[in-house]
């Protein structure tokens, strides 16, 4: 006597193992997104700490919100300025300075990011003395 097996029904194997192996692709996928503009942030954070600083070094931007108007048009994503001293009138030659900028690098919500992705660069300068006469 001769016993015949079904064949097992694997219509749906393809769909369920693609789902398996997709969620992880696309969270990581994701965090590479995440963690690149987080990376980018942080350069364009960089170079405008550095920037303004060098404005500020020689005299200008020290008005009100100009110091951070002009780090705002250098990277969008900077979210706050300060500057110790704090007054509106650039200090006297050879003043030390210090600038210190915040930007927001959060584009995905749900990842971990190192500082709640909150960029902070911080430059310290002194105040040039353009009337110097001495090399």
């Amino acid at each position: 006597m001769t016993r015949f097996r079904r064949r097992r029904d694997e219509t749906g194997a393809a769909a369920v193992e693609f789902a398996l192996v997709m969620i992880p692709f696309f969270i990581m996928i994701a965090g590479l997104i995440q963690y690149g503009w987080y990376f980018y942030v942080a350069s364009n954070t960089s170079g405008a700490v550095s920037t303004v600083a060098r404005k500020m070094e020689v005299g200008d931007c020290w008005g009100s919100g100009a110091a951070l108007t002009y780090a705002k048009n250098q990277s969008p994503q900077i979210t706050g300025l300060t500057k110790s001293p704090s007054q509106d009138t650039a200090p006297a030659p050879g003043t030390t300075f210090t600038v210190t900028v915040s930007a927001d690098a959060k584009i995905l919500g749900f990842l971990p990011m190192p500082g709640n992705a909150v960029v902070d660069r911080t430059v310290t300068a002194q105040m040039e003395d353009d009337k110097a006469t001495t090399c």
